[in-house]
């Protein structure tokens, strides 16, 4: 199903203007972070060129809205995934072999392919021939959070849409109405960079509880070698835990330089923050650096569990 709230109505209705006026060109490249809602609102357009509503579109309510929205409607096909699968030139020759074909029941045909930097080469010159030679009643739209890992040539050949994140305050809203804390709300707004889809799959993720696990053993405990040892153990684990980290100390440098609590993201961890923010800036340089060391070791696939026993000694020099 379609999740609206991560639907961008902004460039829902830029495409709604460029079909008022047939003006649709034939691919467009969706650029933005991961989570962004690129999917949703690619899904949302191919409702928009396809609805069957004599007023407002997509109406979402028509029998193609719902055939797009539970991923059923015959001419609407989206390849790719969230397991960041590489996109082979069979998955593209599918297109192809559709792509001139006569829709079975909708107006436009529609072929999403999310994550483009996934695909091989292959696959990418196969998809550039496709846009080469647009077929006619059809709509590629292609999606990316890398655009500097495309073919130039691919991009060249698409109309570039930009996904900008959403403000803190929207999301911070969306999130107390459905009963979040402020402080809570506030946080994942922030930490998920302004992605509602990321902040969906945070949550779903207890990131909250994470995040009192690993302040509460890094800042409190001094003596946590099995958690230490198990955090080495995962290195999805280690790299939020250390981006967890990272927020924290940006706070005390937020902190220590006066900004307002209502503007931390750790605001329940005040004591903790004000006895950090005593110590100078050079003792604090000095974790910070340490642990985007320490990220750039797990990118590396190395072994870390050296390194955080050091960083708990730096946390722990006083």
């Amino acid at each position: 199903m379609i999740n609206q709230a991560q639907v961008n109505t902004a460039v829902i209705e830029r495409f709604k203007r460029l079909t008022d006026n047939q003006r649709l060109a034939h691919a467009y490249l969706l650029v933005g972070p991961q989570d962004s809602g690129k999917t949703q609102t690619a899904l949302g357009l191919a409702q928009l060129v396809n609805c069957e509503s004599e007023g407002h579109k997509p109406c979402g309510e028509c029998p193609t809205c719902r055939k797009v929205a539970s991923g059923n409607h015959p001419d609407v096909h989206v390849l790719g995934n969230d397991e960041m699968d590489s996109i082979k030139i069979e998955d593209i020759r599918f297109i192809l072999g559709r792509a001139h074909l006569m829709a079975y029941e909708g107006k436009t045909k529609v072929f999403i392919i999310r994550n483009i930097e996934l695909m091989t080469t292959d696959a990418a010159n196969a998809l550039l021939k496709t846009l080469e030679e647009p077929a006619a009643n059809t709509l590629m739209i292609l999606t990316t959070s890398v655009p500097e890992s495309n073919l130039d040539t691919i991009r060249s050949r698409c109309h570039t849409v930009n996904f900008f994140p959403s403000s803190v305050n929207r999301i911070t809203k969306l999130l107390t109405d459905e009963g979040l804390k402020v402080s809570d709300a506030r946080f994942l707004a922030v930490y998920s960079e302004g992605c509602l889809g990321k902040t969906r799959r945070l949550i779903k993720q207890e990131i909250m509880a994470r995040k009192h696990k690993v302040l509460d053993e890094m800042l409190l405990n001094r003596h946590n070698d099995n958690f230490l040892k198990e955090l080495a153990e995962d290195p999805q684990e280690t790299a939020q835990a250390l981006r967890l980290l990272l927020s924290f100390f940006r706070d005390v440098l937020l902190f220590k330089n006066g900004v307002s609590k209502t503007e931390l993201l750790h605001q329940e961890n005040l004591a903790e923050l004000e006895k950090f923010a005593a110590r100078d800036l050079e003792d604090l340089g000095l974790i910070i650096r340490r642990i985007v060391q320490i990220k750039e070791l797990v990118d590396e696939k190395l072994n870390v569990k050296m390194s955080l026993s050091l960083l708990r000694e730096h946390i722990w020099v006083n």
